[in-house]
C-alpha cells in the first residue's frame, strides 16, 4: 500500500502538531480512532486516489480511510499531478485506467471488464475541488470516464452532501468495487471503519454538544433523562457474566511540554467482575519514557523497558478475550490507544464507557475513578471493601479495583 507522504506537496501548508494526541496512522485523535474497524481488502483492481490539498486536513478524511483498508491502492495529494512522477507512472502503466468521474460521456462502470485488471482514478475532495483538479489536470480529463448509479443515498450523515445521489470517497469505492471484482469478496467490509467514524461522531455531538466551544459559566452536570441511567445499568447487570472492567496506563508527556512524543500505552489490565479472572500486560515502550512515568505509575523502570512487545500483547490479549465480551471503561481515551495499537478490540457497540452512562449518579462534575468514589461515598452510598489481586502498589491495579466497585454498585450486582 502507498503513502501520500512522499507526494511534492505532502508538506506544504501541513497545520501545526495537534494538541491532542493522534493517532499515526488514520491521524484521528485516538478518542475517535477507527483503525480497529478497518480490514484489510485486497483487490484486483488498482486504486488511485488523488486528493485535493484542502481536503487532507479535514478530520473525516475518506480517501485516507479507504486507503488503509485497500492494500492495492495509492493516495496521493497534489493540485498539478503532472509533475508527480508517481502519478504520471501510474497512468502510463495499465492501459485499463478509468477516471471515476460522472461526465456527460461516462460509462456505466458495470459496462467494464471483468476479466482483467484495471486502474481506477479517483479524485477526492468537495465536488468544487474535484472539479478543479479535472480541469488542472489534462491527461486526467482525457481518461475515460465511469460513473454509477448508487444504490442508496449516503449514510455521511456528519457532513453535509450537496445533492442526495453524492457519495463520500469510500461509499463511492465501495459502490464500484464490487462492479469490477470477482464474485464473494466481502467489499462491503470497506465501510466498517467508516460507520463506525459517523457513529462515533454523532454519539459526540449528543454528549459533547460542542461544549468545548461554549464558555458560558461554570461546567453543570448534564440532567440525563429520566430512568435512562437505570436503564443502562439494569442492561450492565442482565449482562454481568458478559462484562470485563478494562484500564490502561499511558507513557504520556505533560500536555505544556512543546514537541511531546505521542501518548502509548504501556500497561494494560482487565478483570472479568463475575469470575474474577484477571489481566495484565506490561508493554515495553516504543517512545522516549516520560520522565516521571514509572513512579507514577507503580512500575519499576527496568520493568517497563523489558515489558512485552507488541505483537505478544496483542496474542496474550486475543487469548484471553471472549467473542461476546462487553468491555466496560472509565473514559475512552486508553480505548484509543489500545486501538490505535492494533489491539483487538469488539466493535464500538460492545464497549461501554461508565463515565458517560451514569452522569447523574455523581451529583457533581467527575473525572476519575477516585472522584467517581468520592461523590459516592458523600452520597451515603457503602462501597464493596474488596480489592483485586492484580497489580498490587500500582495505580493501574488501584483504578481498575475502583472501576469494579463502582460498576458493582450502580449495577447492584453480587460481589465477587
Amino acid at each position: 500500500m502507498d503513502s501520500d507522504l512522499d507526494s511534492p506537496l505532502a508538506g506544504a501548508g501541513a497545520p501545526a502538531r495537534p494538541i491532542r494526541p493522534t493517532c499515526a496512522r488514520c491521524r484521528r485523535p485516538l478518542p475517535v480512532c477507527y483503525c480497529a474497524h478497518i480490514h484489510a481488502l485486497p483487490t484486483r483492481t488498482r486504486v488511485v486516489l488523488l486528493q485535493h490539498p484542502r481536503e487532507r486536513h479535514v478530520g473525516v478524511n475518506t480517501a485516507r480511510m479507504a486507503h488503509l483498508a485497500l492494500p492495492n491502492s495509492l493516495l496521493r495529494l497534489g493540485l498539478d499531478f503532472s509533475i508527480d512522477p508517481v502519478v504520471t507512472a501510474e497512468l502510463a502503466a495499465s492501459p485499463d485506467t478509468y477516471l471515476l468521474f460522472p461526465g456527460p460521456n461516462a460509462r456505466d462502470a458495470a459496462d467494464l471488464p471483468r476479466d482483467r485488471p484495471v486502474t481506477l482514478v479517483v479524485l477526492d475532495g468537495t465536488w468544487w475541488q474535484a472539479r478543479k483538479l479535472y480541469k488542472l489536470n489534462p491527461a486526467l480529463a482525457a481518461l475515460p470516464q465511469v460513473a454509477f448509479s448508487p444504490r442508496q443515498a449516503s449514510a455521511y450523515r456528519i457532513r453535509r452532501q450537496p445533492a442526495a445521489f453524492c457519495l463520500s470517497t469510500i461509499e463511492a469505492l465501495a459502490e464500484v468495487l464490487p462492479l469490477l471484482e470477482p464474485a464473494g469478496q466481502p467489499l462491503e467490509r470497506l465501510l466498517d471503519p467508516f460507520h463506525a467514524m459517523v457513529a462515533r461522531q454523532e454519539r459526540f455531538a449528543v454528549e459533547v454538544a460542542s461544549a468545548r466551544h461554549r464558555h458560558l459559566g461554570p461546567a453543570r452536570v448534564p440532567a440525563a433523562a429520566p430512568g435512562a441511567a437505570d436503564q443502562a445499568m439494569a442492561a450492565l447487570a442482565q449482562a454481568w457474566p458478559r462484562l470485563v472492567c478494562i484500564y490502561g496506563e499511558a507513557n504520556a508527556w505533560p500536555k505544556r511540554q512543546r514537541d511531546r512524543p505521542e501518548s502509548e500505552l504501556v500497561h494494560w489490565l482487565a478483570v472479568r467482575p463475575a469470575t474474577g479472572e484477571t489481566y495484565e500486560a506490561v508493554i515495553a515502550p516504543r517512545r522516549p519514557l516520560a520522565p516521571p512515568i514509572a513512579a507514577r505509575l507503580g512500575l519499576p523502570e527496568d520493568q517497563l523497558r523489558s515489558g512485552n512487545s507488541l505483537e505478544s500483547w496483542r496474542q496474550s490479549w486475543a487469548e484471553f478475550s471472549r467473542p461476546d465480551d462487553l468491555l466496560v471503561s472509565w473514559g475512552m481515551f486508553h480505548v484509543g490507544l489500545a486501538a490505535a495499537d492494533a489491539l483487538p478490540l469488539p466493535a464500538n457497540d460492545r464497549f461501554v464507557d461508565l463515565r458517560q452512562e451514569a452522569p447523574g449518579r455523581w451529583r457533581r462534575r467527575v473525572r476519575t475513578v477516585a472522584d467517581a468514589e468520592a461523590a459516592l461515598l458523600e452520597g451515603g452510598v457503602a462501597l464493596p471493601e474488596a480489592t483485586l489481586a492484580i497489580a498490587p502498589g500500582r495505580r493501574g491495579g488501584q483504578r481498575l479495583a475502583s472501576l469494579v466497585r463502582i460498576l458493582t454498585v450502580l449495577t447492584g450486582a453480587p460481589q465477587t
